[in-house]
């Protein structure tokens, strides 16, 4: 006993002078022999570790309260959190018909979507180009663009007909300044049946106008209308795209109403003249655009507090 209070005790003072020079102690549990027995002890096994070494090969280490702060968790980017809301707004549009079959709800949560995309918008200045007049192809909305979801009424109404049912919507824009917008229509009974039971039909009404940049508004868009055709594509299956379309050239009521509107009170408002002031009517805003997506939002009717929104995705044809 008293040979092992001696090397407890030289143990100890080894550790003082190790401590005083730079060095610390890490215990562990050893085995002490004494003959031929053997017993577990609690006297430290004296290991040491010089902290003027860089010895990083030891399996033991030291917490320390100089860590470094843990770094802060990683900011989105812009485009990781416009891609997460532009999915949440496909699964919407494919949920609710693009939006002729939502709910209120359905509706609010589109628009939070649409205001949250429009806080990231990437492009600025959007409607530059559109007037036609610039010949580079840096024009953000000279595309084929498929729409997608919808809240304006006087889209959504027209999947209330029960003779005819929208099918595919496009807005075309690959000669500014004219912007076509087509509406494909279905029989509504063919859309209840498999296409393999029901012969086709198809009709293709085209509404062509003319886009225009507004002064100090960089992302808004005039439109002035030019013209209506309605095409038959497809009668029972057969094509009769050879058939002569239905056309209304709008053009000349505006020749007429610019010649008179001078002369007759009350056509001053209907004059071409002054289109391109930022709130003159027929327009929309671009709220995001991107390689991808497009959503404008239409002008607001009086008794509108805002307009109704389109979102549409580029695509390469627009082929019935």
């Amino acid at each position: 006993m008293r040979n092992c209070n001696n090397l407890l005790s030289i143990s100890l003072g080894a550790a003082v002078v190790l401590h005083q020079t730079g060095a610390f102690v890490l215990p562990q549990r050893a085995t002490l022999t004494h003959g031929s027995h053997s017993s577990e002890s609690l006297r430290p096994n004296t290991k040491f570790y010089n902290s003027d070494t860089d010895d990083d090969s030891s399996s033991e280490s030291i917490p320390s309260d100089t860590d470094p702060d843990p770094q802060p968790p990683a900011v989105e980017s812009n485009d990781e959190t416009s891609s997460q809301l532009k999915s949440k707004l496909y699964q919407l549009a494919a949920s609710y018909d693009r939006g002729f079959a939502a709910t209120p709800k359905a509706r609010t949560e589109a628009n939070e979507i649409i205001e949250q995309l429009a806080a990231v918008n990437p492009t600025e200045n959007a409607a530059r180009g559109i007037d036609g007049n610039d010949y580079s192809d840096d024009v953000p909305l000279k595309a084929i663009w498929r729409m997608v979801w919808t809240s304006a009424f006087d889209v959504v109404s027209l999947g209330a007909s029960p003779i005819a049912a929208p099918s595919a919507i496009y807005q075309v824009i690959t000669d500014p300044p004219i912007a076509t917008n087509i509406i494909d229509f279905i029989p509504r009974a063919q859309s209840f049946f498999p296409s393999s039971s029901v012969p086709s039909s198809l009709l293709r009404a085209e509404v062509t106008t003319r886009a225009s940049s507004r002064r100090g508004a960089a992302d808004r868009v005039g439109l002035a209308f030019e013209g209506v055709k309605l095409q038959p594509i497809e009668l029972l299956g057969q094509k009769v795209d050879n058939l002569p379309p239905l056309s209304v050239d709008l053009t000349w009521q505006q020749g007429l109403i610019d010649q008179v509107a001078s002369f007759v009170p009350g056509l001053e408002n209907l004059s071409s003249e002054g289109k391109d002031d930022a709130d003159a009517p027929g327009y929309f805003d671009i709220e995001y655009v991107d390689d991808e997506l497009l959503i404008i939002c239409q002008q607001a009717l009086p008794q509108q507090a805002q307009g109704g929104r389109f979102a549409l995705v580029k695509v390469d044809n627009y082929d019935p």
